[in-house]
């Protein structure tokens, strides 16, 4: 019996640079295929070769036995391939049908005319999203949903087209545990419909629960390809890094300074309210709740991106009622944006000029860049941080977890003193992982205060001194390192009291 999809001797280069070497991959209907590799591995560009972005320097793909050629996405989507990219593709001012009917829109003839039939669009839409157990409306605009909502209702749009194969690349960055288990559940109901998924993640805890298969992609070849059942998280791991890693969080104990900042009474606008906080020199607090809790919001208000409503925030022993992120920068207070990189970077601007961009004073002279000095200065920060790339390197062009070591290497050449990290590890590779959090250890370690915004409770519990827990728009409880449990925080970010 044939496979589905298979992928036959696929190789790829790109400047003289190979990627994918010889690569083979099957998926099977009604089967959860999951790929695992680090950043840089191959697996992004072998799934992009599938989805019709780039076409193989050789080798063959074959759909239910027969050799197909897919030349661009349009391509792909007739045969019944669709990618869920980490990035949102959906029209964010449109509602929740107009994006799953685009261009493909139901009709009905009134006399000698032809209009949209939008009643039956809101019916299937509102049917599907009720089959898979979704809270949101057929008629809800998309920019009203959480990141995790967009990317369901990607996938129903990608199933009322017919997808037979549905390639999810890294699903669940930034997603709470229990949008976690609403996904499983939908990738359950996918899997009876004979949907074959294709699942890339770097959460090897994600690929055993969910993964039928895992395949392991590293330096562009398999290094290996099984069930599930049949491999455990050590030796996934191990073909991913090519040794064993010892420590995922590692903590470092440092010693708990004076305040560097507390927030009284802080609200903006009803969407965050009474938020009482305080970070000392020397310590990661972690903020943590489930999507829509104003983790987010409560960042952009700390920074100024939103100006508070009410409350005051205390730096260096002043008080402020306004803020703005000029303001903060000037008393040492940077955010690390992003779910996706391209909220924190200029993607097609070199690393020198992304880390000197938030302190440009600091590389000129009588209003001119210097740009030796600028190269300097980026040069020493690339080589700190481990940025596995040239300082005149365009950011577009690094992996992911390179890609935030650049986001951490401009706030501390900005002189960072109390720096919101969001998310500081969606979507990138264990070892990148561990670089981040070695980084945030050296952050510590010199005096800077870190809040981390995070959806993994993970790492949130593995790294933090304290956590606070946040549940629409307040925050429910602050816990100390010792008390924190994934049950005893999941309860408060529920609505516990």
């Amino acid at each position: 019996m044939s496979h589905l999809l298979e992928m036959r001797k696929i190789s790829k280069q790109f400047n003289d640079n190979p990627v994918l070497n010889g690569i083979d991959f099957t998926a099977d209907k009604g089967q959860v295929h999951a790929i695992i590799g680090e950043n840089g591995a191959g697996k992004s560009t072998l799934m992009k070769i599938l989805a019709g972005l780039f076409p193989p320097d050789s080798g063959d793909i074959l759909l239910e036995g027969r050799p197909v050629a897919i030349g661009n996405p349009k391509q792909a989507q007739e045969l019944g391939i669709a990618i869920i990219y980490q990035e949102i593709h959906l029209f964010q001012d449109l509602n929740v049908t107009e994006n799953v009917f685009m261009r493909r829109e139901p009709l009905k003839n009134i006399k000698w005319l032809r209009l949209i039939d939008w009643d039956k669009a809101y019916k299937e839409t509102q049917k599907v999203l009720d089959e898979l157990g979704l809270s949101f409306h057929s008629k809800a605009i998309v920019k009203s949903l959480s990141i995790a909502q967009q990317k369901f209702l990607e996938m129903i749009k990608a199933l009322s087209q017919n997808a037979k194969i549905m390639i999810l690349d890294e699903p669940t960055a930034a997603f709470s545990e229990q949008e976690i288990e609403l996904l499983f559940k939908v990738i359950r109901d996918m899997k009876k419909l004979g949907v074959s998924i294709i699942y890339i993640s770097h959460r090897v805890e994600e690929i055993q629960q969910i993964a039928d298969t895992v395949t392991v992609l590293r330096d562009g070849a398999v290094i290996e390809s099984c069930g599930v059942r049949d491999i455990d998280r050590n030796l996934i791991v191990k073909a991913m890094v090519g040794k064993e890693l010892q420590d995922r969080y590692p903590k470092l104990k440092v010693k708990i300074g004076k305040e560097a900042m507390r927030v009284e009474g802080l609200g903006y606008q009803g969407m965050i309210g009474n938020i009482n906080l305080d970070v000392r020199k020397g310590e990661i607090l972690g903020i943590t709740g489930l999507s829509g809790s104003g983790r987010r919001t409560l960042a952009k208000v700390l920074v100024g991106i939103h100006e508070p409503s009410e409350g005051k925030i205390h730096l260096n022993g002043k008080a402020f009622t306004r803020m703005s992120p000029h303001l903060a920068r000037q008393n040492g207070l940077c955010y690390a944006a992003g779910i996706h990189n391209e909220e924190g970077l200029i993607l097609n601007s070199t690393i020198t000029e992304n880390i000197t961009l938030p302190n440009l004073e600091r590389i000129s002279s009588a209003g001119f860049i210097k740009s030796g000095r600028e190269l300097l200065y980026a040069k020493d920060l690339v080589e700190r941080l481990e940025i596995k790339a040239d300082e005149r390197d365009v950011v577009t062009n690094l992996s992911g977890g390179n890609q935030k070591k650049v986001i951490l290497a401009k706030w501390l050449f900005s002189g960072a003193k109390i720096l919101i990290i969001e998310e500081p590890t969606a979507g990138i590779d264990i070892v990148s992982k561990i670089d981040i959090y070695n980084i945030m250890n050296e952050l510590v370690l010199s005096g800077a205060s870190i809040i981390m915004i995070s959806s993994d409770l993970g790492e949130v519990m593995g790294l933090s001194d304290r956590i606070a827990v946040m549940y629409k728009g307040e925050i429910r409880k602050i816990f100390s390192r010792e008390e924190a449990s994934q049950e005893r925080i999941l309860y408060y970010a529920s609505g516990g009291k």
